[in-house]
């Protein structure tokens, strides 16, 4: 007996799908692209093997984390020694260099920390110059600085992540679509439909139909199949699922359509 798999529609959580979801559109993007450039992904490969293993990028974060946190706290002791009584231009050249290489690092590994810290900073010695202005009027100078780099570190946003801003309109989408209790999708044999079901009926009137060679590729995440078909982007949740079980469904597209699964369910397969 032939056996389909049935999925309602229901409204998906943006805010806590939205990660799976932008992980599935870039992993998606990469086997697409792993297909159509195969030379070249191997020697990205190749090259990546050796330059970008996790754990190298763990340490070289950690490093420009240790770094930026160093020198700038020898640029905060350095810089004002250098601009009061006596002068030391020495002090003021090496503690621009410490500002200097502190404000790049934490840019890049902890700018929200380098924006409280820098803020910090200004305020003290603003508040250090106006308590006493005739000898540390210079200070003035010292602290617009800081403030500069606070603002700039707290007000201006990284820009986002394209994967994140199509997934939120991916899942925005489908919240707007009206009567989604009514929806159907049924993996048959040969085929994904989508249905809508009238409520005074017992039987669904097909919509449209997405046969099997027409399909991409799945993701599997821990909640959501993505399904790339006919140049769309479709989406099911894992708990909408009415007739079947995941692990039949899992198995039934592995045959049928290609298929792959986001890092967490690989984790966890490999953990049973």
């Amino acid at each position: 007996m032939e056996q389909n798999f049935v999925f309602q529609v229901t409204a998906p959580d943006v805010d806590a799908l939205l990660p799976e979801m932008s992980s599935a559109l870039e992993q998606w993007m990469k086997l697409f692209s792993r297909r159509k450039y195969l030379k070249l992904w191997a020697l990205t490969d190749r090259i990546n093997r050796w330059n970008k293993a996790p754990t190298a990028r763990a340490k070289r974060r950690r490093q420009g984390q240790v770094k930026g946190l160093i020198n700038w706290i020898m640029a905060l002791l350095l810089l004002p020694v250098a601009f009061l009584p006596p002068e030391s231009i020495l002090f003021a050249i090496v503690g621009a260099l410490c500002l200097g290489i502190g404000v790049v690092e934490l840019w890049r590994y902890l700018p929200k920390t380098l924006g409280v810290l820098s803020l910090l900073a200004g305020v003290f010695f603003l508040m250090a110059a106006l308590g006493d202005p005739d000898e540390m009027a210079v200070l003035v100078y010292l602290a617009a600085q800081y403030l500069i780099v606070a603002l700039a570190s707290l007000l201006i946003r990284k820009r986002q992540d394209p994967y994140d801003r199509a997934a939120r309109n991916l899942l925005r989408k489908r919240n707007a679509v009206k009567g989604l209790e009514l929806a159907r999708f049924i993996f048959s044999e040969e085929k994904l439909s989508l249905g809508w079901k009238d409520a005074s009926k017992t039987e669904l009137a097909e919509e449209a139909a997405y046969p099997y060679r027409d399909f991409q590729q799945v993701i599997e995440t821990e909640s959501i199949l993505l399904i790339i078909c006919c140049k769309k982007a479709l989406f099911l949740q894992k708990k909408d699922l009415l007739e079947g079980t995941i692990p039949e469904l899992r198995a039934f597209l592995r045959e049928h359509v290609p298929y792959a699964e986001g890092a967490a369910e690989r984790r966890k397969e490999s953990v049973s």
